[in-house]
């Protein structure tokens, strides 16, 4: 099941000046405890969850998603081709 690459949301987070999960949670409008679980991989992310994510810090959808919760899913293809 894919899962959502916290670790890309948390860089990008982070340069928007988003430094916890509450900060997260309020640009997404989400709880907290939500995006805890998205970002430590536990829950999988809606689609709405995900285009909240790429408006609110500019990600790719294909960045987004990682089938192992460590390798965005462009990191895979690029290691293939």
């Amino acid at each position: 099941m894919p899962t959502l690459h916290g670790k890309t949301v948390t860089d990008r987070a982070e340069e928007a000046g988003d430094r916890t999960h509450a900060q997260i949670a309020r640009r997404l409008k989400l709880r907290q405890s939500t995006v805890s679980r998205l970002l430590t991989g536990t829950t999988a992310p809606s689609l709405k969850t995900l285009l909240a994510i790429k408006a609110a810090y500019g990600i790719p959808l294909d960045d987004l998603v990682a089938d192992d919760a460590r390798t965005p899913a462009k990191s895979r293809k690029q290691a293939a081709g």
